[in-house]
């Protein structure tokens, strides 16, 4: 039998060896509005009784917490938290840190941190990061020789550190995923190499708006995100975490999901997961009350790169089925990745057919490319949008012909003279801002200098 000293330097002994919470994946911020956001994040299994967060306007003082929930255990080894906060003041920036049993596990500190969200229809200037077709950074089996021979990191990498210096830590509102963010299946593993591994500086302070692409085959992307399906960030709910909307100072975000809820499972555009998330979309559309409308989804409905929307039969059906929706409901912009190239449309509208159909005379809104002068949007049904392919986060692939006629052209230093081409196979990403009735886009190449821009501005009603 122990002695009481004795047990009591045993219990010690026990305690001291106890593992301590490692975290293994964020934290990332998740639907902020204008008095909550949610945080999630991933430890191992060691957390044995709490996981809080703590948050206040000052780091000296982190003085309110909450205990966090966990999402469904659907990984072996790792525990997957989230917790909402509420009860916030609107445009406000906060502190926070996340704790296991009692221990910091990351925050407290100047990195981590977030902004709720200004009362929707407050304008004020705003500017997303999005990263098309991103998810390149994942293990090989490169033998070593070849590794070693390796001139740099991979093209995501490069692309990331591009971005950084363009935007010299100026405040971000958010950061939009265009799909296919890990590559090749989008499993758990994919994920947190891909994605959560290689932005987690951003993410730490910036809120993430996921869209799912085609090389999603798992099912991670459904347990690693959570989405204003319920509608608490404005927009009409559409109870289904792949497709939603949100409203962010003066622009209405919405997000679709063609490959999920339709082209995964068949090309029949009667699919019925298709067709109810159409009559959200266009309800959703219908109730928007805010100037700046973009829309976000994977498969672009012009593209002349690797993939042609003259051929190949989704693009052709996504085309016919959405332009006529966009142009009725005076969307802006509409974004997407898939085709590992940078491409953009003038100012359109009333284009649903092949390049052949294709008339300047009556398809273009605006007589410019928007980089010399911004291009002028009228307001109301019909006057155009401007369809972009920005699938060169994680690097460009072999493109195509490049002749889209509905696309912008690009001179190419000494090539000037020659065919211009209408699109780039540059690694690069995109940077949009909006300041009041003025949009400004970038596409920045690793270099930190943009290959593209463009600006638009909207008219008075």
């Amino acid at each position: 039998m122990l002695r009481p000293i004795a047990t009591l330097i045993f219990a010690l002994a026990i305690t001291s060896i106890a593992p301590a919470a490692e975290m293994r994946r964020g934290p990332f911020l998740q639907v902020p509005t204008t008095t909550g956001i949610t945080i999630r994040w991933r430890t191992d299994t060691s957390v044995k009784v709490t996981s809080v967060v703590r948050y206040g306007t000052s780091l000296d003082a982190l003085n309110k917490s909450i205990s966090a929930t966990e999402a469904s255990n659907h990984f072996p080894g790792v525990r997957d938290w989230q917790a909402t906060l509420k009860d916030l003041e609107p445009d406000t920036k906060y502190y926070y840190s996340i704790e296991a049993d009692l221990a910091t596990l990351v925050g407290a500190d100047e990195q981590h941190w977030f902004r709720t969200a200004s009362t929707p229809g407050k304008a004020r200037k705003l500017r997303f990061w999005l990263l098309g077709d991103s998810g390149a950074n994942r293990p090989r089996t490169d033998p070593l020789e070849k590794v070693l021979a390796a001139k740099g990191p991979m093209d995501t990498i490069l692309v990331r550190n591009g971005f950084r210096k363009f935007n010299k830590d100026a405040p971000l509102d958010g950061i939009i995923l265009l799909g296919d963010n890990a590559y090749p299946q989008g499993t758990d593993e994919q994920y947190t190499a891909a994605l959560f591994n290689v932005y987690a500086d951003e993410f730490r302070h910036t809120p993430l708006y996921p869209c799912i692409g085609n090389h999603d085959m798992d099912n991670a992307y459904l347990y690693s995100f959570t989405t204003n399906s319920d509608g608490r960030a404005g927009g009409v709910p559409s109870k289904n975490m792949l497709y939603y909307s949100v409203d962010i100072a003066n622009l209405h975000l919405i997000v679709m999901d063609p490959w999920k809820c339709w082209l995964e499972v068949t090309d029949d555009e009667k699919h019925l997961p298709w067709q109810k998330q159409l009559e959200w979309f266009k309800k959703d559309l219908a109730a928007n009350k805010l100037p700046w409308q973009i829309l976000v989804h994977h498969f672009p409905v012009y593209c002349d790169g690797n993939y042609s929307s003259d051929t190949n039969g989704p693009l052709i059906k996504l085309r016919e089925r959405l332009v006529p929706i966009l142009d009725e409901n005076d969307v802006d912009l509409c974004l997407t990745g898939h085709d590992h190239t940078y491409q953009r449309t003038y100012l359109l509208a009333g284009h649903t057919g092949d390049r052949k159909t294709f008339d300047p005379a009556k398809h273009l809104k605006f007589d410019g490319d928007g980089r010399d002068k911004p291009m002028l949007k009228k307001p109301g049904a019909n006057n155009g949008c401007v369809y972009m392919v920005s699938g060169t986060a994680g690097g460009s692939r072999p493109a195509g012909k490049f002749s889209h006629p509905a696309m912008v052209e690009f001179e190419l230093g000494a090539e000037k003279d020659k065919v211009k081409p209408r699109g780039l196979g540059i690694p690069s990403s995109l940077v949009i801002e909006i300041d009041g009735d003025k949009l400004t886009a970038w596409q920045v190449g690793i270099d930190g200098k943009p290959i593209d821009q463009f600006s638009m501005v909207k008219g008075k009603k």
